[in-house]
């Protein structure tokens, strides 16, 4: 069914991330990140630990939880291959389809804007039509009992480095790939409806500027034990590398808190923003509430069992102690 090169792509794969810019864990990206935790080492840390231990720490990196990450990865990759049909996900199907239904509804506008204000506006709608999807997608993860099932994959990560991003149950990949293919068919669909033959994006290197930028100021420190705050004003503005970490947290108070990516202005207005204002010790698990063991294989099936039987409600809100996980890692300055 597939050829040999497309089973070397899905081998080859977790290397090709580092060099694809499309890709979270590119190699720049990850550079500017580690610059940018170095700052902060040199801040609050500097003295008691050295670089090298603060960026790498072995307990982290070394961490059976970090080890399946990457073992994730690849059977992601397989599942792409087999199951993800690209014409099935393929934005420029959905804006063909959304640009005809406007046509042929309301007939054909007549705006003349300059290019580069037609280039900017879609840059800047797409970015925010895709973050607030991500919002509302990963709310839905955490709500829909099937649907937190296959999320607590995710969640049950027991330390935080860049690779935890791919930590995604393969259904729970195939979703927000969905997602993001309607959201972006959408946005350029009605653009290719009220700009024919002018729309397009600012990229660099192929990525829409604003993810680049994101990507480049930080986003690995994300997933990390590299506590990062901006502060509680930015805070409310964009999502810091901290308040996704308190997502992750198992602390009863930070339980549904900073569903967004990178805009905090979701949150805000939904009533689930949480902002920093100083340090916290974080540990990260699922405890009793992880549905899967530690291999790959439970990692597929066990939670996609647990979701066809609906087993449980959205993550419940019990006392910390008892979602406390053993061995769990803690953020550490």
């Amino acid at each position: 069914m597939f050829g040999w090169d497309a089973w070397l792509g899905v081998l080859r794969r977790p290397l090709d991330a580092l060099f694809g810019a499309e890709q979270r864990v590119f190699l720049p990206f990850l550079a500017s990140s580690a610059l940018i935790a170095a700052v902060v080492w040199a801040r609050h840390v500097r003295g008691r630990r050295s670089l090298s231990s603060y960026l790498f720490p072995r307990a982290v990196w070394l961490h059976a939880s970090s080890l399946l990450d990457v073992r994730v990865i690849v059977v992601r990759g397989l599942f792409a291959l087999v199951l993800f049909v690209p014409a099935f996900l393929s934005t420029i199907a959905v804006a063909v389809a959304v640009a005809r239904a406007l046509r042929h509804g309301l007939g054909m506008p007549v705006l003349h804007p300059s290019l580069g204000l037609i280039v900017g506006l879609f840059t800047l709608a797409a970015f925010v039509a895709d973050d607030l999807s991500r919002y509302l997608v990963h709310r839905l993860l955490h709500r829909v009992p099937a649907l937190w099932e296959l999320h607590k994959v995710h969640h049950s990560a027991e330390v935080l480095t860049p690779l935890t991003l791919y930590r995604v149950h393969p259904l729970e990949g195939f979703v927000m790939a969905l997602r993001g293919a309607i959201t972006l068919g959408v946005v350029t669909g009605v653009f290719m409806w009220l700009f024919p033959g002018r729309v397009r994006g600012y990229h660099v290197l192929g990525v829409d500027v604003v993810g680049f930028a994101f990507a480049l100021l930080g986003a690995n420190l994300r997933h990390s034990q590299v506590w990062l705050s901006y502060g509680p004003w930015v805070e409310r503005l964009f999502i810091s590398p901290a308040q996704h970490q308190i997502h992750h947290s198992v602390d009863q108070r930070h339980y549904d808190k900073n569903f967004g990516s990178a805009l905090a202005v979701w949150d805000w207005a939904f009533g689930s923003l949480y902002v920093t204002r100083r340090h916290e010790k974080l540990t990260f698990g699922l405890g009793e509430q992880k549905n899967h063991r530690d291999t790959v294989v439970s990692v597929v099936l066990d939670p996609l069992a647990a979701a066809l039987r609906g087993r449980a409600p959205g993550r419940p809100s019990a006392p910390p102690e008892a979602l406390r996980p053993a061995g769990g890692a803690t953020t550490d300055r």
